[in-house]
This record gives structure tokens, sequence and C-alpha cells, in this order.
């Protein structure tokens, strides 16, 4: 996989997640770029590759979307995010083998079940976290159950975001560098 391609798809999405995604919001939802490249990158790249983009973009996630707590208090917690991102790349690697990749809408489908998959993460670690004394949750007591729902809206959102996205990092194919010639399996040589 071309990480230079990889590095730049991922932080332009996380800024565009950060400034123009929100003007897309519906409530207090609004849809994510950045875990299409993470499942765009996961269906075609190696397995190794796509573990470590994974984790490294959930670290920028983590480190580009603060927590609000307790009112208007914000914290960054490194983890939650970089590791409900590995799991949920590990959920698409299971079963990218069924999908048709090349399809756009097998990315949008990709897209719910790794966010769907990083979620139960997400509200893993913070429920460990918040067994010590003292410390905060980015929802109120007896409140988990609608911040998992919560981002499970967010992940439908996503996933129709993601539609669209495949398809135009499907346009720059021949720089992603993704092993084995994914791109050209099954066709005729040209004469």
């Amino acid at each position: 996989m071309n990480w230079l391609l990889f590095g730049l798809a991922g932080v332009l999405t996380t800024v565009l997640d950060q400034s123009f995604m929100p003007v897309l919001r519906i409530g207090e939802h609004w849809p994510l770029l950045t875990p299409g490249v993470v499942v765009f990158a996961a269906l075609w790249a190696s397995r190794s590759s796509a573990l470590w983009g994974a984790f490294l973009l959930g670290l920028l996630q983590d480190l580009s979307r603060p927590e609000v707590v307790e009112g208007a208090r914000t914290i960054r917690v490194l983890g939650p995010d970089a590791l409900g991102w590995l799991f949920g790349a590990v959920g698409v690697l299971a079963v990218r083998r069924v999908l048709l990749r090349r399809h756009p809408l097998a990315v949008g489908a990709a897209t719910f079940w790794f966010l769907l998959l990083a979620s139960v993460v997400w509200g893993g670690i913070w429920t460990i976290r918040g067994l010590l004394p003292g410390t905060v949750l980015p929802w109120t007591p007896g409140e988990a159950g609608e911040a998992l729902a919560s981002r499970a809206i967010t992940a439908a959102c996503a996933a129709a975001v993601a539609v669209p996205l495949a398809w135009m990092l499907s346009l720059l194919r021949p720089w992603w560098g993704f092993p084995g010639g994914a791109w050209t399996a099954g066709r005729r040589a040209s004469p």
C-alpha cells in the first residue's frame, strides 16, 4: 500500500470530518469520511498494512475529536478510537473475501460494520476507564446504551458517504499500490 497516499487521504478526510462534514448534520449526527478511507484500504491492502492504517487513523481520531464531558469540559483520551478502529479493521478483514470489493456499496456496508465494531470497543474502553475513581465518562450514568445508539446512527451516516468516497478513491487505483495486482486480476491483457 502506498503509505503516502493513505496518509494524505487520512489527514484530508480527518480535516474534512472536523470542518466541513458538520454542515451535513442531522440532529447530533454527521457523516464521517475517514472510516471510509480505512475500510477502502482494509478491503484491498495486506493484513498488516490494513491493521496499522486503521490503528494510526484511529489514533488521529482520538487526537482530533475530544470527548465532551461534564458540560463544556473536554478531554482527550488516546485509545478508544485507535483500538476500536483496529478491532473494526479485524472485522472487515474477516468478511472481505465475501464482499464484492470493487463495488462502492460493499465499502458502504463494510464501513457500517467497521464502525459498529469500533463502537463496541469504544464503549468498553470508556466503561473500564469509568471504573477508576475520579474519572468521567462521555455519557451520563445510565445512558451508555444511548451513547452506543448514537454512534450506530453516525455509522449509518458514514456508510452513506462511504459509497461516493469509495468511487472517488478507486479512481486513484493505479497509485494505491495494493499487493497482488488487485486491480488487474481477472482482466485480459491488451494485445
